[in-house]
């Protein structure tokens, strides 16, 4: 039996309305339209952003509404392989903020961004700044939410470099977005290195980079040994830190 969720994209305004009058947060999952390599389609961001936002929205029902996924982010650096398609930063922050400010003309007052895509981060640490002291919105938030799972993915995923198509990245996608998924092409990453020495290491230091010159297929990791398993472990972890965060966030502050 499916769970109730108040999904905004499934509802007609009627439904949006007694919807919006109950939630007391919207969630915005945005993504990105990019290669995958040959183990999954250009949404696999938006997929599992949108999919994950379907079972937190169902976990914190009816205090939640989950709005349409952004489809699009800011994927210069995978553009040098055919068919992926960028935003600008501020055309990313310019449209999710159109779509927090349409939410809460609606009435909402909270707000978490549900993100799919590590290209995203720093523009939405703009937006949030910018939600907060141009809109006035107290309570806004993003997460990239497979973060919320690190130590699983630490303890779980092997791979020299992984974090883009690699078995972390399709496992969770065979659980919340399974239809971006090519099982039948999975293949291990064709990994060249990092171009500067420190890179991907996890530190706070950063140099621009395009995708084919660290990868030749356009993936890390190895894809062969994801499976519906370790993308349930991933998830659960995830949701689980995600419904503690919501519940203290939406307890916060003004109702």
């Amino acid at each position: 039996m499916t769970e109730k969720a108040f999904i905004l994209p499934e509802m007609n305004w009627p439904e949006a309305k007694e919807a919006l009058a109950q939630a007391e947060l919207a969630l915005v999952p945005v993504g990105a339209f990019e290669q995958h390599g040959p183990n999954g389609t250009f949404e696999v961001d938006t997929g599992r952003a949108y999919g994950f936002g379907k079972l937190l929205a169902a976990r914190i029902y009816p205090r939640a509404v989950l709005a349409p996924a952004v489809p699009l982010g800011v994927s210069y650096h995978h553009m040098n392989f055919p068919g992926t398609i960028t935003l600008r930063p501020e055309t990313f922050i310019a449209v999710v903020y159109d779509v927090v400010c349409s939410l809460h003309q609606h009435g909402i007052q909270k707000f978490l961004i549900l993100n799919g895509h590590g290209g995203n981060i720093p523009s939405l640490g703009v937006l949030i700044v910018k939600l907060r002291e141009e809109l006035g919105l107290r309570q806004v938030a993003w997460t990239s939410f497979t973060s919320l799972a690190k130590d699983v993915i630490g303890e779980r995923v092997k791979s020299e470099s992984h974090g883009h198509s690699c078995e972390g990245e399709m496992s969770q996608a065979m659980v919340l977005a399974p239809h971006t998924v090519r099982q039948d092409a999975f293949a291990p990453g064709e990994f060249k290195g990092y171009p500067y020495q420190h890179l991907g290491k996890g530190y706070n230091l950063a140099a621009p980079y395009r995708f084919d010159e660290i990868t030749s297929n356009g993936a890390l990791g190895d894809a062969t040994q994801a499976s519906i398993e370790l993308g349930q472990e991933i998830v659960g972890a995830a949701l689980t830190r995600a419904v503690e965060f919501v519940e203290s966030f939406i307890a916060d502050g003004p109702q």
